[in-house]
C-alpha cells in the first residue's frame, strides 16, 4: 500500500504537469494577444499623442479667427456706412487690426493674419494683410488683398476665398504656396456676415512646413515614422513619395481606406516592397489624416521575445516543482492541519485570522484561495457599512454621514477652518408632478454632479429631497468664494446646452464661514448658510416671476 505521502507526490506531480500545460499553453495565447493588443495601443496612442499637438496649433488658428469673427459682427454698426464712409471703414479695419494683432500672434506658426472685404459691397480698397518678418520677428503690414483686381486675372489664384463661401462655414484650406511668404502655407478662413449679408472673410496663414517637422520627428519602434495625407491617402508629406502621390502609384497592397475619422482600435494592416506594416491614423483639426507606420516584425518583436520566455520559464518552472515536490510532500499534512483550523474559525465567523505560511502547490494554492474570499468578506462588509452612509440615488453621503461629521466637526479642538454650503434644488415638486419622479431624479442627479465636480475637494451630503449640504475644507475653503461663482458659471453653461426642465441645473446656495464668536457649534453655521440659501431661493423665485 502507497503512503499518503506517496500518494501526495504522485498526484501533485500530476497537477503540476497538467497545470504546466494548461498555464503556458494559455500564457504564451494570451500574450500573442496582448502583444496585438498593446502594438495597436501603442501605435494608436502615438497618433493621438502626436495629433494633439499638431492640433493644438490648428484650434489656436481657429480660436483667433473665430474672435475676430466675433469682434467684427459686433462692432459693425452699418454695412452701408461700411461701404460708403471710408474714414468709419478705416476705423474698423484699425479695430480688426488690433483684436487679430493679439490673438493671431499667438498662435504658433503663424505666417500672415488678414481680412478682406467682399468686392460686392466695397469697390474701394480696404481690410487688411499683415504677414511675419523673420529678420524683425514682428508682422508688418502689407497691401490688402483685392479680391476685384485678382478675378480679372486669375479666379484659380483666390480658390480659397470661394471655398468657405460655398458652406457659410470657418474652412481650412488645403497647403499651397504663398509667394508673398515664399512659404506653403495651410489657411484657416471665416466668412463674415452681418445679419445675412457677407462683408467679407478673415483668415490665418500657418507655416505647414512646420507640420511637416513636426510629423517628421515623429519616432515608433525602430523604423517607424509619420506621414501626412487626405483622405483619400493622397501624400501631403511622406517619407517615401513625393507630394501629392496618389495612394493608386503608391507601392502598397490595396484595401487601405481613409474614409473613417480613424483606424479605430485595431491597426490597418497592408504590405510595402513585400513587408508587412501597420499603420494607426487619425483625423486632425483641417481634415488631413495623420499616419503612424510601423513594420509588424519590430511592432511584434517584444511579444515574440516574451513567448520565447514564458515556454523556457514554463519548462523550467516544471522541472523546479518536480524536485519541490519532492521536498515538501513530506510537510503537507502539516500544513493541511493548520488550514483546517483556520478555516473552522472562518466558518465561526472570526475573519482576523493568520494563514499558514503559503507554499508552492495545491494547499498554497488553497491558502490563497481562502485569503481572498476572507479579503472580499471584508470589503463586502465594508460595503454594506458604507451604504449605510451613502445616499442610493446620487452616490453622495446621506444625512446619517452628515450627523457623523458634524459631530466631529464639534468635537475638534483648537482653531477651526470649515464653511458650510446649504443648496436647494429649486422647483423639484413642479418636475415630480409634472414629469414624473424619474425626471425628478434626473434633476437631483445633474445638481450633485455639478456639486461634486466643483466642491471635489470636500464632501457632499443630500440630506433632505432636495437639500445638500457641502462642508467646506482645506482648498475649497480657502476658494470658496470662486468656487461658488463657478458653480453658477458652469450650471449657465450646462443649461445652455439643455432644452429640457429636468435636465437643467436651478440651485439656492447659501455659504457661511464658521466664525469662533459667533457660531457656537456646526449646528449654528448650518443655520446661517440656510438663512442665506432662502433668501437667495426667493430672489430666484422672484426673478423668475419677472
Amino acid at each position: 500500500m502507497k503512503s499518503i505521502q506517496q500518494k501526495i507526490m504522485l498526484l501533485t506531480t500530476v497537477a503540476i504537469v497538467i497545470v504546466a500545460i494548461v498555464v503556458g499553453t494559455s500564457a504564451v495565447f494570451n500574450l500573442i494577444q496582448v502583444g496585438e493588443y498593446d502594438s495597436a495601443q501603442i501605435l494608436n496612442l502615438t497618433c493621438a499623442k502626436e495629433a494633439t499637438a499638431i492640433n493644438r496649433t490648428l484650434y489656436d488658428a481657429e480660436e483667433a479667427v473665430s474672435i475676430l469673427a466675433d469682434y467684427a459682427e459686433e462692432r459693425l454698426f452699418s454695412v452701408e456706412k461700411l461701404a460708403s464712409d471710408a474714414d468709419y471703414r478705416d476705423s474698423y479695419t484699425v479695430q480688426l487690426g488690433n483684436i487679430f494683432a493679439n490673438v493671431a500672434a499667438n498662435v504658433s506658426g503663424t505666417i500672415a493674419y488678414y481680412v478682406v472685404y467682399n468686392p460686392a459691397i466695397i469697390e474701394s480698397e480696404g481690410g487688411l494683410y499683415y504677414v511675419f518678418d523673420e529678420d524683425t520677428r514682428t508682422f508688418s503690414p502689407e497691401e490688402p488683398i483685392m479680391i476685384a483686381a485678382i478675378e480679372k486675372g486669375d479666379k484659380d489664384s483666390i480658390a480659397w476665398w470661394y471655398e468657405p463661401l460655398e458652406t457659410g462655414e470657418p474652412t481650412w484650406i488645403d497647403p499651397f504656396y504663398d509667394p508673398v511668404s515664399d512659404r506653403e502655407i495651410i489657411s484657416h478662413i471665416i466668412p463674415l456676415y452681418y445679419g445675412d449679408i457677407l462683408i467679407g472673410e478673415a483668415g490665418v496663414d500657418i507655416d505647414f512646413s512646420g507640420i511637416v517637422e513636426d510629423v517628421k520627428n515623429v519616432k515608433c519602434y525602430e523604423t517607424g515614422y509619420g506621414s501626412l495625407a487626405d483622405d483619400k491617402g493622397t501624400a501631403y508629406y511622406n517619407p517615401n513619395y513625393e507630394k501629392g502621390t496618389l495612394m493608386s502609384e503608391m507601392d502598397v497592397s490595396e484595401g487601405l481606406t481613409f474614409d473613417a475619422e480613424s483606424n479605430g482600435e485595431e491597426l490597418m494592416t497592408y504590405y510595402f516592397h513585400n513587408v508587412q506594416k501597420q499603420m494607426a491614423y487619425t483625423t486632425l483639426a483641417n481634415g488631413m489624416r495623420l499616419m503612424i507606420t510601423a513594420p509588424t516584425k519590430e511592432i511584434n518583436a517584444v511579444s515574440n521575445k516574451l513567448v520565447r520566455q514564458v515556454i523556457i520559464s514554463t519548462i523550467l518552472v516544471l522541472f523546479i516543482f518536480f524536485f519541490v515536490t519532492l521536498m515538501v510532500s513530506r510537510r503537507i499534512t502539516e500544513p493541511l492541519k493548520e488550514l483546517a483550523e483556520v478555516a473552522k474559525k472562518i466558518n465561526e465567523g472570526e475573519l482576523e485570522v493568520t494563514f499558514p505560511k503559503e507554499t508552492k502547490d495545491e494547499v498554497g494554492a488553497l491558502t490563497h484561495v481562502l485569503e481572498k474570499m476572507v479579503h472580499h468578506l471584508k470589503h463586502h462588509i465594508d460595503d454594506l457599512n458604507s451604504l449605510a452612509f451613502h445616499d442610493s440615488l446620487t452616490g453622495v453621503k446621506n444625512k446619517t454621514a452628515y450627523d457623523e461629521a458634524v459631530a466631529k466637526l464639534d468635537e475638534m479642538e483648537g482653531d477651526k477652518e470649515y464653511g458650510i454650503v446649504v443648496m436647494d434644488a429649486n422647483n423639484l415638486k413642479k418636475i415630480n408632478d409634472t414629469y414624473g419622479h424619474e425626471k425628478g431624479n434626473i434633476y437631483l442627479k445633474n445638481a450633485c454632479k455639478l456639486t461634486c465636480r466643483i466642491f471635489k475637494g470636500s464632501p457632499v451630503f443630500r440630506v433632505g429631497g432636495d437639500e445638500f449640504v457641502v462642508i467646506l475644507q482645506g482648498d475649497d475653503y480657502e476658494n470658496c468664494y470662486k468656487l461658488m461663482r463657478d458653480f453658477d458659471v458652469e450650471a449657465e453653461k450646462h443649461n445652455k446646452r439643455t432644452k429640457n426642465e429636468w435636465e437643467k441645473i436651478n440651485i439656492a446656495k447659501g455659504m457661511v464661514k464658521y466664525e469662533p464668536g459667533t457660531d457656537q457649534n456646526a449646528e449654528a453655521v448650518f443655520k446661517r448658510a440656510d438663512a442665506r440659501m432662502y433668501v437667495a431661493k426667493q430672489k430666484m423665485k422672484l426673478a423668475e416671476i419677472s
